[in-house]
């Protein structure tokens, strides 16, 4: 009944603020940032916060990456003596829980991948033949164990060092590796496309679903089943002849457009930097950042820089672009970030427009290959939502938000000008005045309350909500365990064990600074390996959590200190690898966070995020004092609280224009058409406060054409209906007050 009040538009304070922010997964503030009722350092202006986003996005439902056709990860070992292969190479051979990646070259990638390949077409071509006979010589149908079963040990053999290697570029990149993924992506999508079109692996799974002995199965195979003939269809597999070799082709051409959008992201990020001489000029910017400024120009050939001469190299990473942008007294200085932010990818080399035609025009023809008007209708297909339903909920949402917005913007002009003297309001004011703002009205420095909130004693907190909802207990393994070092592939990479009732139950690994140069923007978690029970033993699952956070300062005097929306991250991020780790499927295909639907798989990472948000015990338990030890001051609370609706309606609106432009983008794209126009003709109608003329968010947008949120951005909203009544259930049910509701409440969603 909640949800469909929710719906019909009826919004309480608590609902719109649980829309206000940019989305934690791939965030670079990103959307993947921020959660869902902000603090007043979180929310300093939603626009700039999702604008930025864009700019840095990296991609992966919150990066938990689709993986093509059930494809996933597994624990299984093949007999095979070409699969066992060198057992130096740690992609093909490793002991214990987790691999050793921090031992992994350009050259392990190519022999383990192209090896493993030759291997897995031969035993595709077993797999066939044999169910090839069974079809015709038998009138009953193919028994699960006979397609699923050596199926997803196809899947876990072959596929397992691919997702090796794409993990560990998207944290440790290089022009070696970024080679060697160039080179075998083309082999590993063709031989994924034979396994996806393959016709007697179809006919036999047809079969078996059109059988009694279907309804017999239990309802995770029979739901494996299911998907399984859907991305098979999704996948080519009832073209032939021309359609078919078109559909191909196109799959080739995406595969490798989509890491061309990625890297060109990547690069342009990489290649803007400023370097300032003069102090003056960034007056205003935290001490935290300028820090930073200068280790980075120490790292550019400024060996001598200092905090007090510089000189400081400002970089478009979002842990130094949003602080200047919001702190810094020098106007041309927010202006020059700024500009250069909204245009980041747009020209040059790293110039994104062209490959997004590309992607469009590629995505629609695909589609009508497959008998859709669509890409949208395409991927829709395996949704959980409908397109009119989505339509409509984002409409609704609009016209509770827009009134809103307009409202945030009108206020905010007046304040400048009444305050300040401001006239002219242009984006690159807009932040510096909104922090302005929610200083004035709830007296609280942003800046000032990261000094409450370490990272390791934010980290400490989360494991304790996790015990106290879940019962599960999250401890660091001790160094020295030579297995598990390895599998770090950075010294500030952090290993935490998962424990249930005294059993491990998994392991999740936590990547939590920034490194521009080498690891992409954003937050994400990598389901690096899924639970599965195979010859009798059940092997463990292994989440990553990717964060970029501002690192501590190198003196190591101070530990990292987080923003109220970073901490909200870190909630989000972790929600994904619990569910993932805590799964009891031992059927990989739909065990942690495998076969979700995209459009719900954020509802457990949202669930997380109402705790330190909404719940007074888990916030005090994080909010200490890094140096002092005193808790955040009863005042200091107070106030929070009531900012908490601040600008809500200016996030909101961010969010819906975000999702309407995907979906426009998906549903009627006509080749030659221009994405950036149709950017704005969406922002004109949506947005209280136009873009740059000269902006291209669509240039950085990885989320969609880099990432699995195409036609899904929608998703974070349609989410957060059901991650709001999850979270309600102990909110209205005492179980935030009673240890004991909470707990058994805790232990039905885990």
């Amino acid at each position: 009944s909640r949800t469909n009040a929710w719906l019909k538009g009826c919004f309480s304070q608590q609902r719109i603020a649980a829309l206000e922010k940019p989305q934690p997964c791939e965030r670079g503030v990103c959307p993947a940032g921020p959660s869902a009722k902000m603090s007043p350092s979180a929310a300093a202006s939603r626009l700039l916060a999702i604008a930025i986003a864009l700019l840095l996005s990296a991609s992966p439902a919150c990066a938990k990456q689709r993986l093509r056709h059930g494809r996933r990860v597994a624990a299984a070992q093949s007999s095979s003596s070409e699969g066992r292969a060198d057992p130096s190479n740690p992609l093909l051979a490793w002991e214990g829980d987790l691999p050793p990646l921090a031992t992994v070259r350009p050259d392990h990638a190519r022999e383990a991948v192209q090896k493993r390949l030759q291997q897995g077409e031969a035993t595709l071509a077993a797999l066939e033949a044999k169910l090839a006979a069974a079809v015709k010589t038998s009138g009953t149908p193919v028994a699960y164990e006979d397609v699923v079963l050596p199926l997803e040990d196809l899947y876990d053999f072959v596929g397992r060092p691919w997702d090796m290697v794409l993990h560990v570029k998207s944290v440790r990149d290089s022009p070696e590796l970024r080679a060697a993924v160039d080179e075998l992506q083309p082999k590993v999508v063709s031989f994924w496309q034979t396994v996806s079109q393959s016709a007697p692996i179809f006919e036999a799974m047809s079969r078996l679903q059109a059988s009694s002995a279907f309804a017999a199965l239990p309802e995770a195979r029979r739901r494996i089943v299911e998907r399984e003939l859907l991305d098979r269809k999704s996948g080519g597999v009832g073209l032939s002849g021309d359609a078919a070799k078109e559909f191909n082709k196109i799959s080739h051409q995406l595969s490798e457009l989509s890491t061309t959008f990625g890297n060109n992201a990547l690069d342009a990020r990489k290649a803007w930097n400023l370097t300032i001489h003069d102090r003056a000029r960034l007056q205003g910017v935290p001490e935290r950042t300028l820090a930073a400024a200068v280790e980075a120009a120490k790292h550019s050939g400024h060996g001598n820089a200092t905090a007090e001469r510089g000189p400081w190299l400002l970089t478009l990473d979002a842990t130094m672009l949003g602080p200047v942008i919001t702190y810094a007294e020098d106007r041309s200085l927010r202006e020059s970030m700024f500009r250069a932010s909204a245009t980041l990818a747009s020209s040059g080399p790293s110039n994104n427009t062209g490959t997004i035609q590309e992607i469009l025009a590629l995505r629609q023809r695909k589609a009508e290959l497959l008998g859709y008007k669509s890409y949208s209708d395409l991927s829709f297909a395996d949704k959980m939502a409908t397109k009119e339903e989505v339509h409509r909920l984002l409409q609704d949402l609009l016209a509770t938000g827009k009134p809103a917005a307009q409202q945030d913007e009108l206020e905010l002009q007046a304040f400048a000008k009444e305050n300040f003297h401001h006239k002219e309001m242009r984006p690159w004011d807009r932040p510096f005045f909104v922090q302005k703002l929610q200083k004035h009205r709830y007296g609280i420095d942003a800046e000032a309350l990261r000094s409450y909130f370490a990272y390791p004693k934010v980290l400490e907190g989360l494991f304790v909500l996790c015990h106290r909802l879940f019962n599960v207990r999250v401890e660091p393994v001790a160094p020295g365990q030579a297995s598990m070092e390895a599998a770090k592939w950075h010294p500030t990479v952090q290993l935490f064990r998962v424990s249930r009732g005294g059993d491990v139950a998994g392991h999740i690994l936590i990547d939590p600074y920034v490194r521009p140069s080498e690891k992409r923007a954003g937050a994400w978690v990598q389901p690096l390996l899924p639970r599965r029970s195979a010859g009798g033993k059940v092997s463990r699952p292994v989440a990553v959590v990717v964060l970029n956070l501002p690192a501590p300062p190198s003196d190591g005097q101070k530990p990292a200190l987080l923003s109220l929306g970073e901490v909200s991250t870190l909630f989000h991020e972790f929600g994904h690898a619990l569910q993932h780790v805590l799964t009891l499927q031992n059927e990989s295909a739909v065990s942690g966070l495998n076969g979700i639907e995209w459009d719900a798989v954020e509802v457990a990472s949202q669930f997380m995020e109402y705790w330190p948000e909404e719940d007074k015990r888990t916030l005090y338990s994080i909010a200490q004092h890094y140096s002092t030890g005193q808790p955040l001051p009863e005042e200091t609370y107070e106030q929070l609280q009531k900012a908490q609706g601040f600008r809500a309606g200016s996030a909101l609106t961010g969010q819906i224009y975000l999702g309407i432009v995907d979906l426009r983008l998906h549903e009627s794209y006509t080749k030659g058409e221009d994405p950036n126009a149709i950017q704005k003709a969406v922002a004109k109608d949506i947005l209280a406060v136009q873009p740059l003329p000269e902006a291209r968010p669509l240039c950085t947008f990885s989320h969609i054409f880099a990432g699995g949120y195409a036609s899904g951005y929608y998703s974070y909203q349609w989410s957060k209906v059901l991650s709001a009544d999850a979270f309600s259930a102990f909110d209205e049910g005492s179980g935030l007050n009673d240890e004991g509701r909470g707990r058994k409440g805790g232990l039905g969603f885990a």
